[in-house]
């Protein structure tokens, strides 16, 4: 189960929390835009005092890493305004908004920053990896914010596509921010796919053998039985054999099974003896997960 709070931010709970509509998990990127004070603290205490109101799930500062979550990922935050009757802090099954503590042209250490992408973006990867987590896809369905403008999404995207939004494109909002970002699905690095299994492998020669040897005895000789159960069970999966007679032994039954399935793939007469060969082998195996080594 995915944490409800990130792990490394600091735990600022504000209470009130109120529950999500469902449907795809998406995430909404902020700026704080101050013209008075561009520090993590100052807006840590406005998020936990004045402005609890309007508070977002992440406060992130892109030059120090620090982090501060005011929600679980499970409750609506209050950074949206509704979009007529759809209430946007609601929407999804998580819609997690962060606020980045970042105002377009600041000066930090003696250098001026114009947008986000410009700064360190500093535990930019931890956020990613964390919605990650939630299910939120590396995906901005209205485009990646290009520019301090307008740019609203249908109410029908905002309400059925998951993934990443700029404040700027939600439907019922005036915000322009947060301006160009980073490429955020460049900072962490993607999961890990889980490796593909390798297909099991029937051999040829055992097959061939086991049908030449075991026609007279349907039960008990067992020849090579691994290779010949997969082909069992794909010639069961394809309804010829019936599932009795999947034991592992190349017996009268499967060699009539084997015959059925050769002249479905259009042999006759001596090429469909029910003794199989590699061109029908490898097509069986390839509709039923194996495949065929001589």
């Amino acid at each position: 189960m995915a944490d409800l709070w990130m792990p490394g931010a600091a735990k600022h709970s504000l209470g009130n929390t109120g529950a999500m509509n469902g449907g795809l998990a998406r995430a909404v990127w902020h700026i704080t835009s101050n013209a008075n004070d561009w520090t993590f603290a100052r807006e840590l205490g406005w998020f936990t005092g004045g402005g609890a109101s309007v508070a977002p799930h992440l406060l992130w500062d892109p030059f120090t890493g620090e982090l501060a979550q005011f929600f679980p990922a499970d409750s609506r935050s209050l950074s949206l305004e509704n979009a007529g009757s759809v209430r946007t802090n609601r929407t999804g099954k998580y819609c997690v908004q962060i606020e980045i503590v970042f105002t377009a042209g600041e000066t930090v250490g003696g250098k001026k920053y114009a947008t986000v992408r410009d700064t360190p973006c500093k535990g930019l990867d931890q956020i990613v990896t964390w919605l990650r987590s939630l299910g939120v896809v590396d995906a901005w369905p209205g485009g990646a914010p290009t520019g301090f403008t307008r740019d609203t999404v249908s109410l029908d995207s905002w309400t059925k596509l998951g993934g990443h939004y700029g404040h700027n494109q939600i439907p019922g909002n005036s915000h322009v921010d947060p301006g160009p970002m980073p490429d955020l699905f460049a900072s962490a690095p993607a999961p890990a796919k889980p490796p593909t299994p390798a297909k099991p492998k029937v051999s040829l020669a055992h097959i061939v053998y086991a049908a030449r040897h075991d026609p007279a005895a349907a039960q008990g000789h067992t020849t090579h039985r691994s290779d010949v159960l997969l082909v069992e069970k794909a010639l069961a999966a394809e309804k010829l054999l019936a599932p009795q007679y999947v034991d592992g032994s190349f017996g009268t039954k499967t060699i009539l099974a084997y015959k059925a399935l050769q002249r479905r793939y259009g042999y006759s007469g001596a090429a469909a003896d029910g003794i199989p060969g590699k061109a029908s082998l490898t097509r069986l195996g390839a509709a039923h997960g194996f495949t065929v080594t001589d």
